[in-house]
């Protein structure tokens, strides 16, 4: 389903290793994922994250979760909200631009949100 899409950012943003949509449950909806990591692993572990991050930040009354990196030893993850059921997940070389990232992401929002909003 968003299969040109995953690739045009891949393809944009240097050092992305994997992209994938998924929902809260994390099942995935598509995704581009390399040899060395799967993305179905990472949306499951990621989907339960989710829900420990939502009772904190409801608790702290900050509201829900829309973005979100972790910066490890040799890669990153970016988490980003694409409505109350759909995100995106992005593994990224260290010397991959997160801020291109970013934006891409966020220019291509509404064409995420068309196709998963009902």
């Amino acid at each position: 389903m968003f299969d040109k899409i995953l690739k045009f950012i891949a393809s944009t943003v240097k050092g992305v290793r994997v992209l994938a949509v998924f929902d809260k449950d994390g099942i995935i909806v598509s995704k581009l994922d390399s040899k060395e990591r799967a993305a179905d692993e990472i949306a499951a572990e990621f989907s339960s994250v989710l829900k420990y991050i939502d009772k904190v930040t409801t608790f702290l009354i900050t509201g829900r979760m829309e973005k979100m990196y972790i910066d490890c030893e040799t890669e990153g993850f970016y988490l980003h909200k694409i409505n109350n059921f759909y995100y995106i997940v992005a593994v990224i070389d260290k010397s991959a631009i997160l801020g291109k990232l970013k934006y891409v992401i966020s220019s291509l929002e509404p064409k995420f949100r068309k196709e998963l909003d009902f």
